[in-house]
């Protein structure tokens, strides 16, 4: 048997695809986006807070969370804030 490499196009955009959850209503669901996106829009509740499940992971396992159960944020140069509640968060 032989393998042929299919090359992409350089100019290609490039997706990620996989399981996705909604920060604002829960709702899981398979998503398909272009890469570099960080939310998108949720097919339930219509809000840009859904975002891939399984996102990078350190090796130990720890993540922050919220307080609310979100653990995506926006980092600022005066704040770490919860991308679901808008919470700041304190270390």
């Amino acid at each position: 048997m032989s393998v042929i490499e299919f090359k992409q196009r350089e100019d290609e955009p490039k997706y990620i695809s996989g399981q996705a959850i909604c920060s604002a209503c829960e709702h899981e669901y398979i998503a398909v986006a272009p890469a570099g996106v960080g939310l998108f829009e949720c097919p339930e509740c219509k809000t840009m807070k859904g975002r891939m499940k399984y996102e990078i992971v350190p090796d130990d396992g720890y993540v922050w969370h919220c307080s609310c159960g979100c653990d995506l944020f926006r980092i600022t140069p005066k704040a770490t804030i919860c991308i679901n509640c808008g919470g700041e968060q304190l270390f």
